[in-house]
């Protein structure tokens, strides 16, 4: 179709340049439209043989690029499990912080159970390691008392009936005057399994003392009345004297 074109052209050009080289001293005439039109598919064809159509290896390259944008732009569901992860891992951390406090707490509560069991038990220690002895000083030292004989193993046994292998501390102090009534009494028992067999002498010794003043000392016999026998543990007291709340404030606070 080409080279027919070709053909009807050229010759047509020919003639008309003939004619324009005749008429070259009168006025140029206006290229006529079938010229024109020549001209215009002479030019489109040299266009269409000068454009190159697109090479494959600029196809492979520009699919090669598509390739590569679509692997680097994440997922949304990627974005959603990385955005997930630190919320995740805050919440561990907070968990195992709330856990680190809450054994430190758990700790310090048994530290200070302990730490309190302990003080009872020095403090336990400390009343039992305190001597009868200096009790009865402190009681002295604060309540005016009668001239008072402290009995030794042997008299405590016969008079009181009491034996004092049984004991592991004790003070027995009665006044020197017989129509006194005036007793301290002090007991630490080794075993408390002894506690009934001391206390009931100790009764006994009451009930005897207020027959023999009942008589000739109604006053001091009211002092016995007033009396009795107290045990706390392995700890037992009887204090006969008209100061017996003072003397029992010292002995609890003593002991």
């Amino acid at each position: 179709m080409k080279n027919t074109y070709k053909k009807i052209i050229i010759p047509g050009l020919i003639v008309s340049l003939l004619v324009l080289g005749a008429c070259s001293k009168k006025e140029s005439p206006a290229p006529s439209v079938s010229e024109t039109s020549a001209v215009e598919e002479k030019t489109v064809e040299a266009a269409d043989e000068e454009t190159p159509a697109p090479t494959e290896a600029l196809k492979e390259e520009t699919k090669e690029e598509v390739v590569a944008e679509s692997d680097e732009a994440p997922s949304e569901e990627t974005k959603d499990e990385a955005a997930a992860e630190p919320a995740e891992t805050s919440q561990e951390k907070t968990a195992d912080v709330n856990t680190a406090n809450d054994n430190a707490d758990t700790a310090a509560s048994g530290s200070a159970e302990a730490s309190g069991t302990e003080e009872t038990k020095v403090l336990e220690n400390e009343k039992a390691a305190v001597a009868l002895k200096d009790v009865y000083s402190k009681i002295s030292g604060s309540v005016a008392l009668p001239d008072m004989y402290l009995a030794d193993a042997s008299f405590i046994l016969n008079y009181y009936g009491i034996d004092v292998s049984k004991l592991e501390d004790y003070v027995f102090a009665s006044c020197l005057d017989s129509t006194s009534a005036d007793s301290i009494i002090l007991i630490r028992l080794k075993d408390e399994s002894s506690s009934d067999e001391i206390v009931g002498a100790l009764n006994m010794l009451l009930e005897q003392m207020s027959a023999e003043l009942e008589n000739y000392n109604p006053e001091a016999n009211e002092l016995v009345k007033a009396a009795s026998v107290r045990r706390d543990g392995k700890n037992i007291d009887l204090i006969i004297h008209k100061d017996r709340g003072t003397i029992l404030s010292i002995i609890d606070n003593s002991l």
